[in-house]
């Protein structure tokens, strides 16, 4: 295996556990689109079922029936909205959708469909969903038109930031959904997502909570402390040179190697989601000690340099530590987020799922084994 990602189940199921202390015993929907941010969407749903998670949260229709064919019979919300035309097969799938203006609210009732539906309330991310007294209206609607009406929810836009402006303007939009927290009738009714579940679990207004990245034990300002890291990117040494001159090293011309440098050839690069905004500055780490990669990070290798304290007990075949730890600050360095990173992972990273620190399941290329 040349490339791939290790998701350690056990620490998963540990941060669910957590999850569920911190938002004091509140039902958690588990946020697995974009493939689980990388993760594996049908993988990690199988194995967040068996953990108690009954309820599962999905972009788009795709991602809904993708699940569904393979086995998942919990809960499935489609978050991103959904387009008239696909409201039928969502129905067929037992999807659950999100409603966000009332023309949609006519096109169910007009067609007759028997859909489960969340009012989604628009209280300070600018995206979609309906005002607060819009929100309300629509509920309203939906029971005249006899429509089930199973959630109500919103989103907050700046949960992860810990600076006063984003506190206060989160505690705003928290106040906005005050107004939907005694609707009994209503199954869920849900805003806080991963950085709200940190932050703001203590207010009241809300029986559901959302976990997406943090479930992985990182969010958006980096490792959560209380949780167990889960993913790790892992690579191998393909090819070890000592140079006998000074020379110039990948695309450009960019990368500086000289006279008696051992450079090692890594079989990681842009194309497995490794980004190339870390040329000639990031670094990866073999045998606990960091090597700073030189030149560009080209599609499928990158070339580091090896520091003399491990020179002598270096190997084509080692172990490559790609991303660990230092996630939060590869995401800095390219100007992104943890985000961006776990879910830019290719199809051919090989997925490895750890279970007591053994592969338990790996996906692959090649299938599954």
């Amino acid at each position: 295996m040349r490339t791939w990602a290790e998701i350690d189940l056990d620490n998963l199921e540990y941060n669910i556990k957590k999850i569920k202390e911190l938002s004091h015993d509140r039902d958690i929907m588990a946020i697995i689109k974009a493939d689980a941010y990388g993760m594996g969407a049908v993988t990690i749903a199988k194995e967040l079922s068996e953990m108690g998670v009954k309820i599962f949260g999905v972009s788009s229709l795709e991602e809904g029936i993708e699940l569904r064919n393979n086995g998942i019979k919990d809960e499935i919300l489609i978050l991103a909205g959904t387009f008239n035309e696909e409201l039928e097969e969502a129905e067929k799938k037992n999807l659950q959708v999100t409603l966000t203006d009332l023309s949609q609210i006519n096109y169910i009732f007009d067609k007759k469909l028997s859909l489960k539906v969340h009012i989604k309330v628009d209280t300070g991310m600018g995206r979609v969903g309906f005002t607060v007294e819009e929100g309300k209206k629509a509920i309203d609607i939906c029971k005249e038109k006899n429509i089930n009406v199973v959630g109500i929810y919103s989103h907050l836009s700046v949960s992860d930031e810990s600076d006063e402006e984003s506190i206060n303007y989160t505690k705003n939009q928290l106040k906005k959904f005050k107004e939907f927290e005694k609707l009994e009738e209503i199954k869920y009714i849900h805003i806080l997502n991963s950085g709200g579940i940190l932050k703001f679990s203590e207010i009241p207004q809300s029986n559901l909570v959302r976990a997406g990245i943090i479930m992985y034990g990182v969010y958006g300002e980096g490792i959560v402390e209380n949780l167990k890291r889960v993913f790790t990117l892992k690579s191998r040494i393909l090819f070890l040179k000592e140079l006998k001159e000074d020379i110039d090293i990948s695309y450009g011309r960019v990368g500086k190697g000289y006279k008696n440098d051992l450079i090692a050839t890594i079989t990681v690069g842009y194309a497995d989601g490794f980004r190339r905004e870390l040329s000639n500055k990031g670094t990866v780490e073999i045998h606990g000690v960091s090597c700073k990669i030189v030149g560009k990070v080209c599609m499928d290798m990158l070339m580091v340099k090896i520091p003399d304290e491990i020179r002598s007990h270096v190997n084509v075949g080692d172990e490559v530590v790609v991303m660990g730890e230092d996630i939060f600050q590869k995401s800095k360095m390219v100007g992104s987020s943890i985000y961006e990173l776990f879910t830019g992972l290719s199809r051919r990273v090989s997925r490895v799922y750890l279970k007591k620190g053994k592969p338990h399941l790996v996906n692959s290329l090649i299938g599954k084994y």
